[in-house]
């Protein structure tokens, strides 16, 4: 034997790196996800463990609901004013003038408590007016109270409805020529404007959330709840259960995460018996199954089912028949005769003819095969004499013939024959020999002519 050192490269897992850090909730308001990712660093190589499902940026992220407050930031109003009247002289002041208020943005903390801040951070559209007409009553002036609150829209903001609010009389006129204004507004109900509609809205799912140090198995997916208004403000939660909205979202599901389950061999068999019991080729082989096939990153079957090596090597003694020698007469030139051939014990390497045999002792050989070859070692021939007729051997039976008629078969015995041919020595002679000799016998195949 030689032997020489191998290399089988050694599987390599897929690497990932570790998780980021996790990113601000996907949404300003309301429920949303935050999502933290691994990427890719090494891809698996020579049958190590795969990567788990990548996107198309070669990460795997995890997902999880979050919930930021909304309306964090708001308007605060300080009362009005007084209402302030342009005065001439030593008019009495009344009639019509101006009020004002200060406004400003203000953050609530989580605990109820206000800070001012910048006016950009509030809604610009949502500004409340800094300032109104206002009227203080003359002495013989109708007086009326503030208007009262508006009549909400009914819930569909159906278009052709209109929303009411009044006014009462706290002290009539004092003279006929004096008239109360007017007790009672009206407006349309005009939907994203005067009226809202309200309904139930739902994040997206979470990734599957498993438990504490799980890391395959039975889990559950998450989303968050929260009441959207018609013009797509989020307001608390609270205005759609007030409302009498029915909540049909289902906020959590079953989910599974596939367990990685590496591949299982069984043990190698006992090695074959070798493939020839001689010579320099001989191998034997040994063989495992695949008991359980991989499944999700689980390390994958290798390639390598069977293995094989070379058997030990063995000379291989036969014994070699040469070809037949020439047709010999004893005592004579013509006749019938006998022809030979010679027997041999040789030894080889089990490439031959690459290698030619080489002769060896007789005994290596074995004499029980030597007693069977011998009985076949001459053959009767035959030396035609000058002038005679010389029949060469004769040919291999031909198929098996019937008798057809249309295509159709009337027999189920059929003949065969073969035939020898007749070689004229002398030209004189060719009236005593048969041109050709023929033999026949019967047959049962069933081949058609």
């Amino acid at each position: 034997y030689m032997v020489e050192i191998c290399h089988i490269p050694c599987p390599l897992d897929c690497k990932l790196s570790n998780w980021s850090a996790w990113s601000p909730c996907s949404a300003s308001c309301g429920g949303g996800l935050k999502i933290r990712s691994k990427w890719l660093r090494e891809k698996a190589f020579n049958g190590g463990r795969p990567c788990p499902k990548l996107d198309l940026k070669n990460q795997v992220y995890e997902a999880v609901p979050c919930h930021s407050v909304c309306s964090q930031y708001e308007w605060r109003m300080e009362p009005w004013s007084i209402c302030t009247i342009n005065t001439v002289d030593d008019l009495p002041a009344c009639g019509e003038g101006v009020q004002s208020r200060k406004i400003r943005c203000v953050k609530k903390g989580a605990s109820g408590e206000v800070s001012s801040v910048e006016d950009s951070l509030c809604d610009q559209e949502e500004l409340p007016p800094r300032a109104q007409v206002c009227f203080l009553a003359c002495p013989n002036d109708c007086v009326v109270t503030p208007w009262g609150p508006w009549i909400s829209c009914f819930l569909q903001c159906d278009e052709g409805t209109a929303r009411n609010r009044s006014r009462q009389v706290l002290r009539p006129p004092a003279s006929d020529s004096s008239v109360c204004p007017e007790l009672l507004q009206s407006e349309p109900c005009i939907l994203n404007s005067t009226c809202f509609t309200f309904q139930h809205q739902v994040s997206e799912w979470s990734t599957c959330q498993l438990s504490e140090n799980a890391i395959c198995g039975q889990g559950s997916r998450l989303r968050i709840l929260d009441c959207v208004r018609s013009d797509g403000k989020i307001v608390e939660l609270q205005k759609c259960e007030q409302l009498g909205l029915t909540n049909r979202w289902r906020l959590s599901e079953r989910c599974v995460v596939g367990c990685p389950v590496s591949c299982m061999l069984s043990d190698w068999s006992p090695w074959a018996e070798c493939s020839h019991t001689c010579g320099s080729q001989a191998l034997t082989a040994r063989t495992r199954r695949i008991l359980q096939e991989a499944h999700e990153e689980g390390r994958p079957c290798p390639n390598q089912l069977t293995q094989t090596k070379p058997c030990p090597i063995k000379p291989c003694y036969i014994w070699l028949l040469s070809d037949w020698s020439q047709c010999t007469v004893e005592g004579a030139e013509c006749g019938e005769g006998l022809r030979r051939r010679n027997l041999s014990c040789v030894v080889h390497w089990g490439d031959w003819p690459e290698s030619p045999p080489q002769p060896v002792d007789p005994e290596l050989c074995g004499d029980k095969v030597r007693r069977r070859i011998q009985q076949q070692m001459e053959q009767p021939c035959f030396v035609p004499c000058p002038g005679d007729c010389h029949l060469t051997e004769w040919s291999s039976w031909s198929s098996c013939q019937l008798t057809c008629l249309e295509g159709r078969s009337f027999e189920t015995t059929g003949r065969q024959a073969r035939s020898r041919a007749v070689i004229i020595q002398v030209r004189e002679n060719q009236g005593s020999c048969p041109h050709q000799v023929f033999e026949t016998q019967p047959c049962k195949e069933h081949s058609l002519s």
